[in-house]
């Protein structure tokens, strides 16, 4: 039943990130909500679910809006297995590890994407991407990433589910 709930959580993202996200951009940036679910899911509850929840969420964006199948899924797969491996050493009721977290998240799912995009011979300019995309996205992800933690918190930490929390 969690694993349903959490498919549901990332396919109802994916929807409101490819039509309502768009319409909120901040000078032409729109945040990665699918990031800051795979890595708070990800310091909550390990890198198996971090992992899980990122390779679904970028098959998902793949399918439908990457040139290449598999580099976002790779990516966020990554993304959520290294962050997850910290799992244990996470004070996960504080904010700062997702504002951190989330932001080197960031800075890694673009640099990995550039980096991967090169070696495809799909140039892009990396400075016009640090600084016109990369850091208004940051803010953008961690201001989103506070009220979303929460409720992730709340809702699918393993302990209130384990000891019938809600």
């Amino acid at each position: 039943m969690r694993w349903l709930i959490i498919l549901c959580i990332v396919i109802f993202n994916f929807i409101l990130q490819s039509t309502v996200i768009p319409h909120i951009a901040v000078l032409g940036v729109v945040p990665n909500t699918a990031l800051i679910i795979v890595v708070s899911l990800a310091i909550l509850n390990g890198k198996r679910e971090g992992a899980v929840v990122g390779i679904i969420a970028g098959f998902l964006q793949d399918i439908f809006f990457s040139p290449v199948l598999g580099v976002n899924a790779l990516i966020y797969f990554l993304i959520g297995y290294f962050i997850g491996i910290m799992e244990t050493k996470i004070y996960k009721d504080s904010l700062i590890a997702p504002f951190i977290f989330i932001s080197l998240g960031t800075v890694i799912y673009h640099l990995l994407y550039f980096i991967i995009m090169y070696f495809l011979s799909m140039n892009s300019y990396f400075y016009d991407l640090i600084r016109n995309v990369i850091i208004i996205e940051i803010i953008y992800n961690v201001i989103l990433s506070i009220p979303l933690y929460k409720w992730l918190l709340k809702k699918f930490t393993v302990s209130s589910i384990k000891f019938g929390g809600k």
